[in-house]
């Protein structure tokens, strides 16, 4: 087994052969996953998030210039971000394509994986193009919007499923069920409420959106057990593993000082919760704050073992960019994160030849 815990069959890989690296390098493609990854964090912080807070605090002279140039370059790091996510996606086509994963392939689980596999990035392409198309009309074209939203779902199912076939234990099946599951169900709650137009939305809309914000939360402590070395200790595991406690306490301990240093200002915190990531913060401010933890922790104990195998370097930065993604995709690139973080979970050889 190629991943470093002791839980048994927890993640499989039935497909062994080595992604090719004759034409896209594995340097090359872990240079851009790098920078993608580093774009998005920036992206949140600085146009997410600081220059929409940045309306509410008084502006004297000085300020006003930081906010600008804050703000300017949170513009920049997000188209960034955007073309990182492209160039990784192609990067990640061509290295696949090598390996012949878009191939029939040896055996029936792989011939159905990679027929998942094409299904996926056939929706990607499409994704990417109608995204494209829409960025210069003064007016929404409501048959394309829909269409977007369909090819998200398609895309983000096809994944799921991929990585549904190659890991039978019920651990890794629960985070990718409750993974989709947020996604299907704000898509769907958004094509129901702006083309079906079914009445009373007050009642069901946001009570939909809930539910599936709860699955996100609760896969915040579920993805521990299967990529945070959660084992059957995971109190002397977090010992072991210090740094990563420490860095996802700090980063906690900052959300809920804003959190309380804020709630003054009520338009603050939904705005760090609703536009950054998109999440409703309605529910109990508790399943925040715990689900924050465990995937910082996670995150931060792969990225200090990315020596260990693909399934470490995979988690890493599959789960930030998922993060990053956020819940409710309120602008193109979120939904570019998510769906990058997705395939590299699904396909993890793709980080395999690293250093």
């Amino acid at each position: 087994m190629a991943v470093n815990i002791k839980r048994k069959n927890v993640l499989t890989n039935p497909d062994l052969r080595p992604v090719a690296t004759e034409t896209a390098q594995p340097h090359l493609f872990r240079w851009v996953l790098v920078a993608l990854a580093i774009s998005a964090v920036l992206e949140l912080l600085l146009w997410r998030t600081f220059s929409r807070i940045g309306v509410f605090i008084p502006k004297q002279s000085t300020f006003q210039t930081v906010y600008d140039i804050l703000s300017s370059l949170g513009r920049f790091v997000l188209t960034f971000s955007v073309i990182m996510t492209v160039i990784m996606l192609v990067l990640a086509v061509l290295r696949l394509r090598e390996a012949g994963r878009f191939g029939v392939g040896q055996g029936k689980q792989v011939s159905a994986r990679n027929r998942a596999l094409i299904i996926a990035f056939v929706s990607i392409a499409l994704v990417l193009f109608i995204t494209f198309s829409q960025l210069f009309p003064t007016t929404e074209v409501p048959a394309l919007s829909l269409l977007l939203r369909v090819c998200l779902l398609v895309a983000f199912s096809a994944l799921a499923w991929d990585y549904w076939r190659v890991n039978p234990a019920w651990l890794p099946r629960l985070f990718i069920g409750l993974l989709l599951a947020g996604y299907v169900i704000q898509l769907l709650a958004k094509i129901l409420q702006d083309y079906l137009h079914l009445p009373n939305s007050q009642d069901w809309f946001i009570p939909l959106l809930m539910v599936g914000e709860a699955a996100v939360l609760v896969n915040g402590v579920v993805l521990y057990f299967i990529y945070g070395g959660g084992e059957k200790n995971p109190v002397r595991s977090m010992v072991r593993n210090w740094p990563a406690f420490v860095g996802a306490l700090v980063l906690t301990a900052v959300f809920m000082g804003l959190t309380f240093l804020t709630v003054a200002e009520s338009d603050i915190v939904p705005i760090l919760g609703l536009y950054a990531l998109g999440y409703t913060m309605q529910l109990p401010l508790a399943l925040y704050v715990i689900a924050l933890f465990f995937l910082l922790y996670t995150v931060f104990f792969n990225l200090g073992h990315l020596r260990d195998g693909k399934f470490r370097r995979a988690a890493a930065f599959g789960l930030l960019l998922i993060f990053t993604g956020g819940y409710l995709f309120n602008i193109s690139n979120q939904y570019f994160f998510a769906l990058a973080g997705t395939l590299l979970l699904a396909r993890p050889e793709l980080v395999e030849e690293w250093y």
